[in-house]
């Protein structure tokens, strides 16, 4: 019955922990801004939503090699997504980031990418 308890509260404490502002690669002084975007979804009720950032959007194209990606939780409460980066990085020129919002609550972050 402890062991139950304790895989209860590393469930409830683990996305606590994992949702944050998330940064991938280091900005330099000679970068200029790619995309600078706000993206807003509304909660949907009794569920969890998982969203993808791609860049370049579709049917764009992006010469510039990135350098920095800053995905920044606008929320203040730590209710954000959990962020991960899918495919390219930093080095690349495309990059595609899946955002899992936690259960009942929407999505409000700012992407700024830098290249």
């Amino acid at each position: 019955m402890n062991s139950i308890w304790q895989v209860g509260v590393l469930f409830v404490i683990v996305p606590i922990v994992y949702t944050a502002s998330s940064t991938w690669g280091i900005r330099n002084v000679n970068d200029t801004v790619v995309i600078d975007k706000r993206v807003y979804y509304p909660a949907s009720r009794y569920m969890v939503q998982t969203l993808y950032f791609d860049t370049p959007e579709s049917y764009q194209s992006n010469n510039k090699v990135i350098t920095a990606i800053y995905l920044q939780d606008l929320f203040q409460d730590n209710t954000g997504p959990v962020n991960t980066l899918v495919s390219g990085e930093p080095g690349w020129t495309y990059a595609s980031i899946q955002m899992r919002t936690q259960y009942n609550v929407g999505l409000n972050v700012s992407f700024v990418v830098y290249g």
